[in-house]
C-alpha cells in the first residue's frame, strides 16, 4: 500500500512538472518522502502515513480523527473546507463561496491572490494554473464529497486528496493579497 502511495505522489509530481508548476510542487518534500522507513505492519498504515504527511494545523486538526476512524469522505470534505475558509478569511467579505470564490481570489486578470507581478508568460501561467486548481478543487472534490454519500471509500485516495489540500493551503499562505483591498490576519 505504502509503495502504491509513493507512485501515486511521483505520478502527481510528473504531472506537476509537465503542467509546469514544478517549482512549488507538492507541500511534502521530497526529503520527508525519502524518510520513511521500509513498511512494516505497523508503520505502513495509512493512519501512520497520515502524521508524517498532513502537517498543516488547519488541515491536519479537521480531518486527523475523521480519517482515523475510517471516514474518509468527511476527513476529504472537512480539509477543502478549511481550504476555502482561509482563502474567504484572507480575501475579505464575499458573497461566493467555492468554485466562484476560488475563481475571484485567483483570477489572472484582477487577482485577489497572486504569488507574483504576472509580468511574464511564465507568471501569468501560473495564476491561471493555480486558478484552474483551485476552482477544480471545489468544483470536483468539495462538491462531491460534500453532496455524496462516502464518496471516497480508500484509504490512499483519500490521503492523495488530503496532501492535495495541504498544497492548495500552502499556496494560499503564500499569496500576497492585491493593493486596494485591506490585508486580512489569517493565522
Amino acid at each position: 500500500m505504502t509503495k502504491r502511495f509513493v507512485e501515486r505522489i511521483q505520478q502527481l509530481q510528473e504531472f506537476f512538472l509537465e503542467a509546469g508548476l514544478a517549482r512549488s510542487v507538492l507541500a511534502l518534500s521530497a526529503p520527508r518522502m525519502l524518510a520513511i522507513s521500509a513498511p512494516t505492519a505497523e508503520s505502513s498504515g495509512p493512519a501512520s502515513i497520515f502524521s508524517s504527511a498532513v502537517t498543516e494545523p488547519e488541515i491536519e486538526e479537521v480531518s486527523r480523527d475523521l480519517f482515523a476512524s475510517g471516514h474518509y469522505s468527511l476527513a476529504v470534505q472537512e480539509a477543502y473546507k478549511a481550504v476555502e475558509k482561509y482563502v474567504s478569511l484572507k480575501v475579505g467579505p464575499s458573497p461566493m463561496n467555492g468554485t466562484q470564490l476560488m475563481e475571484s481570489a485567483f483570477s489572472p486578470s484582477n487577482p485577489k491572490l497572486h504569488w507574483t507581478g504576472r509580468q511574464t508568460t511564465s507568471e501569468l501561467d501560473e495564476q491561471k494554473g493555480y486558478q484552474r486548481l483551485y476552482s477544480g478543487a471545489m468544483l470536483g472534490i468539495r462538491n462531491p464529497v460534500t453532496h455524496e454519500f462516502n464518496w471516497i471509500e480508500d484509504a490512499d485516495v483519500a490521503l492523495e486528496l488530503l496532501i492535495f489540500a495541504q498544497h492548495l493551503l500552502k499556496k494560499a499562505k503564500l499569496a500576497h493579497l492585491s493593493t486596494g483591498s485591506p490585508q486580512r490576519d489569517v493565522a
